[in-house]
């Protein structure tokens, strides 16, 4: 019997290879071709839809590619697609306490999407924790933290927009993340971190629900407003303002990238 350890240590190293050999693919690498690259792609799903046989190697490999996804957001594109294309080829396991699950079957999906859920509400707490580091000695194990927090906080953000244009993720959830970001009181001014928060997962998925519908598209017409507020707002830092004006610029744009605004030279 395979073990979770082995399976993923296994499905790591490919998974890692692909991207590696993607990412250079895309670079336009001329010794690296589509063929190579399709390959150890296929080798990858082979992998993971063969070996993944119990419900802890399931969880075991869902957990290797979200974490892998958020540490590495560039990415994100790609690992949405993984998802995407074989959350179908993986199989689902009854739970072992079906009055713990709610009875419902144990999916790639299911594992994938609770992980995106838990992390993003987890994040207020863990900033609140953050904040309250404030001795000597935790001020410098606070800034390693931070860094990593906002790593993980808005890879989390990247891949579960990027989940959303592979149609694993309904729109209605990504409009929650988007007012839970924003704050439903205009008055006031959402924290720095939801402020880039909501920039990069606009960013994201923001051509998305403005093609969507026109429901979609008048909902994505108040969060823009919204943004045009708080682009003059005085309380925010100069970048977090050009932060928001880059992403007002390339809706704009029908978005199309186009040179950023960026704060002029003192």
């Amino acid at each position: 019997m395979k073990s979770a350890i082995s399976v993923c240590y296994r499905s790591g190293v490919l998974l890692q290879d692909w991207i590696t050999f993607k990412s250079l693919a895309l670079e336009d690498r001329f010794w690296i071709t589509n063929q190579i690259t399709e390959e150890k792609y296929g080798r990858l799903l082979n992998q993971l839809s063969s070996s993944c046989i119990t419900p802890e190697i399931l969880m075991g490999l869902t957990t290797l590619i979200f974490e892998k996804a958020i540490i590495e957001p560039i990415f994100c594109p790609m690992y949405a697609k993984l998802c995407s294309d074989i959350h179908y080829k993986l199989p689902s396991f009854l739970p072992a306490d079906s009055a713990e699950s709610d009875g419902r079957e144990i999916t790639f999906k299911r594992i994938l999407l609770n992980k995106c859920q838990q992390t993003f509400e987890e994040a207020y707490a863990q900033s609140e924790e953050l904040r309250e580091m404030n001795t000597p000695y935790e001020r410098a194990e606070r800034k390693t933290k931070e860094i990593l927090f906002n790593l993980r906080r808005l890879g989390n953000l990247r891949l579960i927009g990027e989940l959303l244009n592979q149609k694993m993720v309904p729109e209605k959830i990504a409009h929650h993340i988007v007012q839970k970001l924003l704050g439903v009181d205009e008055n006031m001014c959402p924290s720095e971190e939801n402020i880039e928060g909501v920039c990069i997962f606009l960013k994201t998925i923001g051509k998305k629900l403005d093609e969507s519908n026109l429901g979609s598209k008048r909902i994505n017409d108040v969060y823009f407003r919204r943004l045009e507020k708080l682009s003059n707002h005085l309380q925010l830092v100069m970048r977090l303002r050009y932060m928001i004006l880059n992403i007002i610029r390339l809706r704009s744009n029908r978005w199309v990238s186009s040179p950023q605004v960026t704060k002029p030279d003192c």
